[in-house]
């Protein structure tokens, strides 16, 4: 029973990711051709949180996952990284590949729910994945994510995850639940990245805390090398976001 209602509200994610994101896109980063002469000029710059615990990423075959509106896998890309997109919303492909073409690089761009990224026939395959801003709120079992990141990953590979501080998301997030315990699941609107826009849908969130999130990652049989915390954008007398490494 569980695992229906779960399903249930990722089609409900789903549907509310693919509710109008192409235009949301363009009115947050103007056309796909104005925003890849962006990142063709600064690729570096769109990495800023990533490169340095990367190094040099040519010739890497890389995951960026639940990869969104494809900046991140486009200025992979113009670094010589071989990347591939998975995220489930068909609106965020559209402008990916727009933008990858704008940029004069390929990507590849899966359409699929990253937790049956086992049908993709993708084991093993990447030298590193990424994992940027806004991800694992949206899933309701971190042990089964993780679990399918191990599957994704080469032996020796490298995961990378920026992600918003849970403190962050539990106890200043607005809408969140302002209480750093809380296990219950929230229903909020779904980012529109477009200034003053209107609401495009909800979405179904679960707040992690950093005990859970650190305690999945290492059951799922990876060894966490590094974990830096980051100062809030508006008030950086608390944390903002985090950066986590680990190996396969």
């Amino acid at each position: 029973m569980a695992s229906g209602i779960d399903d249930e509200r990722t089609e409900a994610n789903r549907r509310a990711w693919n509710a109008q994101r192409f235009d949301a896109w363009r009115a947050a980063f103007g056309s796909p051709e104005a925003e890849a002469r962006k990142i063709v000029a600064e690729p570096e710059h769109v990495l800023r949180r990533l490169l340095p615990h990367l190094g040099s990423v040519a010739g890497k075959r890389i995951c960026n996952v639940q990869g969104s509106h494809g900046r991140i896998a486009v200025a992979l890309a113009r670094l010589e990284a071989d990347v591939l997109v998975i995220d489930f919303a068909e609106e965020n492909r559209r402008f990916a590949l727009e933008l990858a073409a704008s940029a004069g690089v390929e990507i590849e761009y899966a359409v699929c729910d990253i937790l049956k990224a086992d049908e993709l026939g993708l084991g093993h395959q990447f030298d590193i994945l990424v994992l940027e801003l806004g991800i694992l709120h949206y899933h309701q079992d971190l042990d089964r994510f993780f679990a399918v990141m191990r599957e994704l990953i080469a032996d020796g590979g490298t995961l990378l995850l920026n992600e918003f501080h849970p403190l962050q998301r539990k106890l200043f997030w607005p809408e969140g639940p302002h209480d750093y315990f809380q296990t219950d699941l929230v229903e909020a609107d779904v980012p529109n990245p477009a200034d003053g826009g209107a609401s495009l849908g909800t979405c179904t969130y679960r707040f992690w805390t950093m005990g859970e999130i650190l305690t999945a990652v290492v059951k799922a049989g990876f060894k966490l090398t590094k974990l830096e915390e980051h100062p809030d954008w508006v008030d950086p007398t608390i944390p903002g976001s985090f950066t986590l490494l680990a190996q396969a």
